[in-house]
């Protein structure tokens, strides 16, 4: 699991369903928040105006506050994390790896798992096969 610390506390970083409609929310719509986070301009790729601007570090802040409360509450903690809290314990060059931690908590989140096949007893091979051939000829 993605964690960030701040001030010395190892915060858990969650994504799921929940924190991608509360982002969407308080952040920017899904076409349009990895960039938000990321600070790029979704219209030009070339503009980097926006990276560390105002708008930017405080969709920064909203992010682990999201993902890490989150994060605390799964983990049976209080979610008390605020953005003034998380601005002031995310040194000004560590930006960059808390934005990095968001995105890693996101594509962890994002990963979907498959359950394992239950064996429903025994199989008839014979059967398997020509459902495989009718399958085939389709």
């Amino acid at each position: 699991m993605a964690t960030i610390t701040l001030k010395g506390r190892e915060i858990p970083l969650l994504y799921t369903t929940q924190e991608m409609l509360t982002i969407q929310q308080e952040i920017a719509p899904y076409d349009r928040m990895i960039q938000a986070i990321l600070g790029k301009d979704p219209d030009d790729e070339n503009n980097s105006k926006i990276y560390l601007s105002a708008e930017h570090l405080a969709n920064v802040a909203k992010a682990v506050r999201i993902l890490g409360n989150a994060g605390l509450e799964e983990a049976g903690e209080k979610p008390d994390l605020t953005d003034k809290f998380i601005l002031r314990a995310i040194p000004p060059t560590d930006v960059q790896i808390a934005i990095n931690n968001c995105m890693e908590a996101i594509a962890e989140g994002m990963k979907s798992e498959i359950p394992p096949k239950e064996d429903d007893g025994p199989v008839d091979v014979t059967l398997e096969e020509m459902n495989k051939k009718k399958e085939a000829e389709s």
